[in-house]
C-alpha cells in the first residue's frame, strides 16, 4: 500500500473555510467512489491543524488528481498556510483492524 500524509497549520479564522473545502472533497469522493482508496481528514481538537491521509494500492494512480473539488482545495492551500504541504510518503510498519 502507498500512504501519503499532508499536515498543515492554518489561522484559526480559516478553520471554517478549510473545513468546508474538505467536506466538498469528501462529497466528490463519495460520488466518484474510487476503488481501493482510503482517505481520512482530521483536525486537531482545539488547534487549527489539519492532517489528510491517503492510502492507495501500490502502483495505483491518485484519483484525487482527477476530482475538481480536490484540485480546487489544493489551489487554496498556499493561501491557508506557510507550511510545506507536499504529500509525504510513509511506510506502514504496523496495523490492526478488527
Amino acid at each position: 500500500m502507498s500512504l501519503q500524509i499532508v499536515r498543515f497549520r492554518t489561522a484559526p479564522e480559516q478553520i471554517p473555510e478549510v473545513t468546508q473545502q474538505i467536506e466538498a472533497i469528501f462529497t466528490a469522493v463519495h460520488e466518484t467512489a474510487p476503488p481501493a482508496m482510503r482517505y481520512l481528514a482530521l483536525r486537531e481538537a482545539d488547534e487549527p491543524v489539519f492532517t489528510l491521509i491517503l492510502e492507495l494500492p501500490d502502483g495505483a494512480d491518485n484519483p484525487l488528481l482527477s476530482i475538481p473539488a480536490a484540485l480546487e482545495y489544493r489551489s487554496h492551500l498556499p493561501s491557508w498556510t506557510d507550511d510545506d504541504v507536499t504529500p509525504r510518503p510513509h511506510t506502514i510498519v504496523g496495523r490492526y483492524s478488527a
